[in-house]
């Protein structure tokens, strides 16, 4: 309960959190972020800077305590900010192939945290186990996790599970959730085999279904596959319906556009057959050939992408907005809302909740106590409602 009052502060400037620049690069002191002016970036709504200085942000997961961890791309960094600010030691880092999209690109907490205190992430390592950008330097992407002491890792990494990394850079996906009943989402995106999207005895292209130890559910749609559901071309954000159980993924497409697919066991998402709408005859066709084939829920113009999803816990916005799915338009650099039906299986309206963020969104994610964050391409945003 601590957390919740804490969350709904104004930003103010702490001691702990003042930063010295020693030299060009080097910053000294505990915390390495210091609060700017909060901005309104909507009707009620202002955005808080947690951090300033955010390294090519990725992912973020949070603590019923308040803390926020969130993983740096291409350094191979976990983070932790806590209520004063940017902790200056990492939580961990992994060695990184960080070529073009692959990189630290997923990170969730284990349902039962802390008593579970277990930190997973989604990352692709290279080859040398030296951090790099170089494209051959690959030697797989991975998911393992981190046992948790407080704000930092007791010991390294535990591995869970080993998924195929191409010679391709591009079309990683990497992101990661816990579904309501526990096991641990993954959805890996086709790497540039197109093809392997909708191949069974390929992992590329596919939304994959593990226990927390990296063992494979004994209901999984094949018993000796991860494999849940397939037709993924690039995932740019995966979340859990709290409400229903629901799993939804988004998916980017080759022209730019992007969708919102609700996932359930055994469903094909389309890719390579279909992207987007089934319009052509083939396309048609293949859908009338598919029986687990599902049609995306919302579907963008071209050149609109889309980045992280997830869903509103809490009246802390206006209850209008309780239970509603909330997902980052990218390029346009802004939060919005997709509102549910009834049933929870349906998108029936999208609507944006903030104006522009001034800076392309890579992820975002409510707290357990409501309070929303985004994380753009060098910074962490909380947005806070006017007060009164």
């Amino acid at each position: 309960m601590a957390a919740v009052p804490r969350e709904g502060k104004q930003m103010k400037l702490s001691h702990k959190c003042l930063t010295v620049l020693a030299l060009p690069g080097l910053l000294l002191g505990g915390c390495l972020t210091l609060p700017g002016q909060p901005s309104r970036v909507g009707p009620g709504l202002l955005a808080e800077t947690r951090v300033s200085v955010a390294a090519d942000p990725s992912a973020l997961a949070f603590t019923s305590d308040g803390r926020v961890f969130y993983t740096e791309k291409n350094t191979g960094q976990i983070r932790v900010i806590d209520q004063d600010g940017l902790l200056a030691q990492p939580f961990a880092q992994v060695p990184v192939n960080s070529a073009g999209q692959r990189g630290l690109l997923g990170i969730a907490l284990h349902p039962d945290f802390p008593t579970v205190p277990r930190v997973y992430v989604f990352y692709t390592r290279s080859d040398s186990g030296v951090s790099t950008n170089n494209p051959q330097a690959v030697f797989d992407n991975r998911v393992v996790f981190f046992q948790a002491n407080g704000s930092v890792a007791d010991g390294g990494e535990v591995f869970v599970a080993t998924l195929p990394a191409t010679s391709a850079t591009t079309n990683v996906g990497g992101q990661i959730a816990f579904a309501a009943d526990g096991t641990l989402l993954v959805a890996l995106g086709d790497q540039a085999e197109s093809a392997a999207a909708g191949d069974p005895a390929s992992l590329l292209g596919k939304v994959l279904r593990y226990n927390d130890d990296g063992s494979i559910p004994a209901d999984n749609p094949s018993p000796d596959s991860p494999v849940f559901a397939s037709g993924l071309r690039n995932p740019g954000g995966l979340c859990v319906d709290p409400a229903s159980g629901s799993v939804f993924v988004i998916d980017r497409g080759p022209d730019g556009a992007s969708e919102i697919n609700r996932v359930t066991s055994g469903a094909d998402l389309g890719w390579p057959a279909v992207s987007g709408a089934a319009n052509t005859s083939a396309e048609q066709a293949y859908v009338a050939a598919t029986p687990a084939y599902i049609d995306p829920l919302y579907i963008t113009p071209s050149g609109e992408l889309l980045a992280g999803c997830s869903f509103n816990p809490s009246g802390r916005y206006g209850p209008d907005v309780q239970n509603e799915l909330f997902f980052g338009q990218a390029t346009e650099q802004r939060v919005m809302i997709a509102r549910l039906d009834s049933p929870r299986t349906a998108i029936v309206g999208v609507e944006p909740f903030t104006n522009s963020l001034r800076g392309p969104i890579h992820a975002l994610g409510f707290t357990p106590a409501g309070t929303l964050y985004v994380a753009t391409a060098n910074a962490i945003l909380r947005l806070a409602p006017l007060p009164g």
